[in-house]
C-alpha cells in the first residue's frame, strides 16, 4: 500500500512542478528522479501482483471435478433352486 500511495504522491509532484519556481534545470531533474521513482515502484508492485498469483495457482493441489454418487449395495434376494 505504501507503494501506491508513493506513486500517487509521486504523480501530485510531477503535476506541480511546473508551477514551482524553480529553474528549468531543476525541474527537468525533477521530472526524471520522480519519473524514475514512479517505474521503480510499479515494477516492484508488478512483482508483487506475479508473486500473488503464482501462489494462488499453486498446483501442489490436485483439484477434480468428478462426482461420484454412493449407492447402497443391492444384495441377490434370489433363492437358490435346488
Amino acid at each position: 500500500m505504501i507503494k501506491i500511495s508513493s506513486i500517487f504522491v509521486l504523480g501530485l509532484l510531477v503535476a506541480l512542478i511546473p508551477y514551482s519556481g524553480f529553474s528549468m534545470e531543476w525541474k527537468n531533474f525533477f521530472y526524471i528522479i520522480f519519473g524514475l521513482s514512479i517505474a521503480v515502484f510499479s515494477i516492484l508492485i508488478r512483482r508483487e501482483l506475479h508473486e500473488v498469483i503464482r501462489q494462488l495457482h499453486n498446483d501442489r493441489e490436485i483439484k477434480n471435478d468428478t462426482f461420484s454418487q454412493n449407492s447402497p449395495e443391492i444384495k441377490n434376494n434370489r433363492k437358490e433352486e435346488k
